[in-house]
């Protein structure tokens, strides 16, 4: 089976992350893509909204996507959120496959500074989407880099605008919407 695994912050996910995970397994034919939203952050300030709600609106945004499937290995984890760490449990718990670990150019930037990156590219091809205003040189055999469309989507545009009582309507799914509305987030 190939596998995609397709980590972010979903804070909150938004029409580009759904656009891009349904561009990714018709691209690379995958057979299944995992949507892991990351738990402790090991590169940033951890100021994200609640894992389990992050969780919840990714579930709402794929719950017709037969091929993807949301996994909380991550949120539910005490320890610091490493690629390389998830990589490794999801082997383990899906062993004898090929694994896809899909990235934005934005990380790609500095994929080298990653915890274990030579091992992540011994276990998996490492899949990086075109970010507008980035670029990536890394060469490897098991890398991938995929001309995508550029989208103009980003969490923070998402966050910025409910800060300011706008509509998001055309970013996100009603049903995250709703959900958002409904817990109050990203009010303050």
């Amino acid at each position: 089976m190939k596998i995609g695994i397709y980590g972010g912050s979903f804070n909150p996910i938004h029409n580009g992350h759904i656009y891009m995970a349904r561009f990714i397994i018709k691209h690379l034919k995958l057979d299944k893509l995992f949507i892991i939203p990351v738990g402790k952050p090991s590169h940033r300030e951890n100021s994200l909204v609640d894992g389990e709600l992050r969780i919840t609106m990714c579930k709402e945004a794929f719950k017709k996507d037969l091929k993807i499937e949301v996994l909380d290995i991550e949120v539910v984890s005490k320890e610091l959120s490493y690629t390389y760490d998830t990589l490794i449990k999801i082997i383990d718990r899906y062993p004898g496959n090929e694994y896809f670990e899909i990235i934005g150019e934005d990380s790609g930037a500095y994929f080298h500074k990653w915890k274990n990156y030579k091992e992540i590219l011994k276990k998996s091809k490492v899949v990086i989407l075109q970010r507008e205003g980035y670029t990536t040189n890394l060469k490897d055999e098991n890398i991938i880099q995929v001309k995508n469309p550029f989208l103009n989507f980003s969490s923070t545009r998402v966050r910025e605008r409910i800060k300011a009582e706008q509509s998001i309507d055309d970013m996100v799914p009603k049903e995250v919407i709703e959900f958002i509305k409904k817990n109050k987030l990203y009010k303050k």
